[in-house]
């Protein structure tokens, strides 16, 4: 366990982190969007992937004067267009494999077989690389550095997670919902 009271991912301000990517984009040259050339968002049509595009090219439009065009692919041709690195900026979503940060941080080490962004930053592999380590403090902080050194990269930006929804009755005794998501009945009883 460790204490994340001072570790923010998530910014809690819309208006100063909207402002902060009107001035990034300034200093890149592109001030209100002017100039930047329209950017394809590919996504699968299941799910709510399509609404998060819309909302997306509505966002980018709005805040920041980009168009965002959106490609919707069904699934069976989704993944491969995406391994394959065919497309601009796309939809991509990951569930823990296991209850460990490593689980998802490590999708972005060079030559990962889920990296399907490719990137590739030799100080965060090294980062990765010294979280192999049995000292708990040392190996969550490694974790937290090669976190900001992607983020500051935009290897990926993080918008949603996944939420599980469910009605129980309250006579149903004995089962357990996992973090993972999956449901275990095998000693599930009706009271």
């Amino acid at each position: 366990y460790m204490d994340n009271s001072d570790y923010d991912v998530i910014p809690t301000d819309y208006e100063e982190a909207k402002k902060q990517a009107q001035e990034a984009l300034a200093e890149a040259g592109y001030p209100n969007g002017e100039g930047f050339p329209t950017i394809t968002y590919s996504t699968n049509d299941s799910g709510y992937h399509k609404a998060v595009a819309e909302y997306l090219q509505q966002c980018y439009k709005e805040v920041l004067g980009i168009n965002l065009e959106v490609e919707v692919v069904e699934w069976s041709s989704f993944t491969p267009l995406r391994r394959a690195g065919d497309y601009q900026m796309a939809r991509n979503g990951w569930v823990f494999d296991y209850n460990d940060p490593s689980s998802m941080l490590e999708l972005f080490m060079t030559g990962n077989g889920n990296n399907d962004g490719k990137y590739s930053n030799p100080e965060y592999d090294a980062m990765m690389d010294n979280t192999k380590i049995a000292d708990k403090d040392e190996r969550f902080a490694n974790l937290h550095a090669a976190e900001e050194i992607a983020m500051e990269d935009y290897a990926m930006i993080p918008l949603a997670f996944y939420n599980d929804f469910w009605l129980q009755s309250s006579s149903l005794k004995g089962s357990w919902h996992s973090p993972y998501g999956y449901w275990y009945l095998q000693y599930a009883y009706v009271e």
